[in-house]
């Protein structure tokens, strides 16, 4: 009964809080589409972040092995070179070993190589056999170019 007094005594709130409930019933439909395409919004936002910090995430990482690629060739990294070839140069790949041309043996774990592309690596151990690893690249051409001048080139990748 108190409901009805108070109607009674303020039908123009009243009206007013009847109009508002009767607004929201007839367009809780286009609020429950706007929820949705807000949280549409939302989840498109969060995607463009994640993507956005992987992106800078892999920049930083390029950068870094840019630094140790440099560092490598100044510091006289072993330049390879085809087998079959030693005039042309070749790439360095992971887990691949890098062989004396003249003795046919493998260099060493820790041996620093780098090829005319810009890739450099350290010789680790893999299962007891010596392969590149631990690879790097830089796109520093003029230190590269100076590496290639100052090699001999006795090193190279086995069957090519």
């Amino acid at each position: 009964m108190d409901i009805l007094k108070t109607i009674k005594r303020n039908p123009i709130s009243t009206a007013f809080v009847a109009g508002i409930i009767g607004c929201l019933a007839l367009s809780s439909g286009n609020i429950q589409q706007n929820m949705e395409s807000i949280n549409q919004v939302r989840d498109i936002a969060q995607h463009n972040a994640a993507l956005e910090m992987k992106l800078r995430a892999s920049q930083q990482s390029a950068e870094a092995q840019a630094e140790i690629a440099n560092s490598r060739y100044q510091a006289g990294c072993v330049m390879v070179v085809a087998m079959k070839d030693p005039k042309s140069y070749t790439s360095l790949s992971e887990n691949q070993p890098v062989l004396d041309r003249v003795r046919k043996t493998p260099l060493p774990a820790g041996t620093i190589v780098c090829d005319a592309n810009g890739n450099t690596g350290k010789i680790v151990l893999v299962q007891g056999e010596p392969v590149v690893g631990e690879m790097a690249f830089t796109g520093n051409k003029n230190l590269v170019a100076q590496a290639r001048k100052r090699s001999t080139a006795r090193y190279a990748l086995p069957n090519q």
